[in-house]
């Protein structure tokens, strides 16, 4: 049985599913639509075209988070560090020079 994963895993798998659910619903769309061959194909490159628009725009957004998040994660990491040294200068019985 699948594990439950909580933040960004559970986030990822749902956008997955969304892109591919709206491809596998268009595609079926257009091959059940009552249009023309030509018609058919020139919708059908239109819609990728559009598709493929928005999944750059959503690549786009979601490397912009990933770039956040890891500065975060620095910046949190760094002041972690920080309060370490600073505990453990206390510990020792020295005195902090800042």
């Amino acid at each position: 049985m699948a594990e439950r994963q909580d933040g960004d895993g559970a986030s990822s798998i749902f956008l997955v599913g969304f892109v591919l659910g709206t491809l596998v619903g268009g595609i079926v769309g257009l091959l059940f639509a009552p249009k023309s061959g030509p018609d058919s194909r020139s919708d059908l490159l239109e819609r990728s075209s559009r598709m493929r628009d928005r999944a750059r725009s959503l690549g786009e957004t979601g490397g912009e988070m990933l770039r956040d998040a890891i500065s975060e994660g620095r910046d949190a990491a760094g002041r972690a560090r920080g309060d370490m040294e600073d505990w453990v200068k206390k510990t020792r019985g020295e005195t902090s020079t800042d």
